[in-house]
């Protein structure tokens, strides 16, 4: 149930504060690998979340353009709610062993481009954590933590508090029909002697991990009922639903795809410029909320039957002018939800545009633009200019509620739900 807000004298106001200076734990190291993914086993949407007791295990795979098998370990390292590592022994956290062998993959078949295919299933018998909280997943080479290729966030939760949530319209009268807020309720009858200002709520607007808001103390407690609905917390901007690119055959033209052409032994796909959509009429679609599946419909086997090809994303500025003073960002999970070097689109002079060129695998993808000030970034402003914002726009909300108990060394992660905004009509 969601309970309404009671207002009244002598409320307990918190804060909110951006991520943007948050570690980043998703890197990779080794340029070899594409197709990274990490998720529960057969809910490839899903954010790797599990439970610590109970609850689906992690399926985890990745492509290697090496072709020839590597000597892969796997590792896990507890760290703070702020992705800052943790003071603890990883025997205090790890029930097994914490250095395992990869011994499940699949060579490419049917695919011009050759590559070793990966997977494994975490927990496991030889490996499960013992406490809750924010995990790296730390890939190497040859037994060797130091030879790593790439690492991956988990979540790990104890599910000891309940949470209710709901996407409603701002207060303030200049966004309430572009953006969305989140009010957050936790129920903390089950945690006994909590002290409220060890408690962290954090909000993840779908994978936008780095734009992640985080709300430090209640505005309202009401027995063990916390509740987080201060004007100016937790609001998103609410864009559009996703762009899309069917790239499920290297056959057929779908209607995002301008051409296919093959260079050398590289195959290319042009898609259809990109212009801005903050003028077009609102309409709701089906959409991935920036992520992708990789799906496969010219062969049976998606894992290790899927090519690659270089895939050039263009943007059409307005008058082919450049934006001043602001760069220009494609979205998603395709560029591993970052706004970096690998994710900025570059404007080519020639010919008026932007560009950027993405190796990906077949499937469905979707994603945005997101158009920042080089000097003042402003969240709020990210879909403003290149998409537009509709307070309808279909949007997931990942909801983490963090723990420092008395004495601890790590913050503990007491709660997870993702909501979505139609849900909450």
């Amino acid at each position: 149930m969601f309970y309404k807000v009671i207002l009244c004298i002598g409320l307990l106001w918190g804060y909110s504060d951006r991520s943007f200076a948050q570690n980043n734990p998703d890197k990779i190291i080794d340029t070899s690998l594409h197709s990274i993914l990490i998720h529960p086993i057969n809910k490839p949407l899903a954010i790797p979340a599990i439970m610590l007791k109970e609850g689906t295990p992690l399926q985890i795979s990745f492509d290697d353009f090496k072709a020839n098998y590597q000597d892969y370990y796997y590792a896990i390292e507890l760290m703070n709610a702020d992705w800052t590592p943790t003071q603890i022994n990883s025997f205090d956290y790890v029930q097994g062993f914490n250095q395992i062998k990869i011994s499940d993959y699949l060579v490419s078949s049917m695919s011009f481009q050759h590559y070793f295919h990966y997977q494994f299933v975490f927990p496991n018998a030889n490996c499960k954590p013992t406490k809750s909280g924010n995990y790296i997943l730390k890939v190497f080479k040859n037994g060797n933590p130091n030879e790593l290729v790439f690492t991956r966030r988990f979540y790990v939760v104890e599910d000891q508090i309940g949470i209710a949530a709901k996407v409603t319209e701002p207060f303030d009268g200049n966004i309430v029909k572009t953006h969305q807020k989140i009010t957050v309720q936790v129920d903390t009858k089950q945690v006994p002697s909590l002290q409220t200002e060890q408690l962290q709520v954090e909000v993840v607007q779908n994978y936008r991990y780095n734009d992640a808001i985080k709300v430090a103390s209640p505005n309202f407690i009401r027995g063990n009922i916390l509740e987080y609905n201060k004007e100016d917390q937790l609001i998103f901007p609410s864009g559009k639903e996703s762009r899309w690119l069917d790239l499920q055959s290297m056959q057929l033209v779908s209607d995002r795809i301008s051409k296919f052409q093959k260079v050398g032994d590289q195959q290319y796909v042009f898609l259809k410029p990109d212009v801005t959509r903050s003028e077009m009429a609102y309409y709701s679609f089906n959409d991935l909320n920036g992520n992708y599946l990789i799906s496969n419909t010219d062969a049976l086997q998606s894992d290790n039957q899927n090519d690659y090809a270089q895939v050039v994303f263009t943007y059409w500025p307005k008058d082919h002018i450049p934006f001043l003073g602001q760069k220009l960002f494609l979205q998603g999970a395709l560029t591993n939800n970052e706004l970096n070097k690998s994710a900025e689109m570059v404007f080519d002079a020639k010919l008026g545009v932007y560009q950027k060129t993405l190796v990906l695998k077949q499937g469905y993808y979707s994603y945005n633009y997101i158009l920042r000030d080089s000097h003042e970034p402003n969240y709020l402003d990210d879909f403003t200019e290149t998409e537009g914002n509709h307070w309808e726009t279909e949007n997931n909300y990942s909801i983490f509620v963090y723990y420092r108990q008395p004495g601890a060394q790590h913050d503990s992660l007491l709660g997870f739900t993702t909501i979505n905004s139609k849900q909450s009509w």
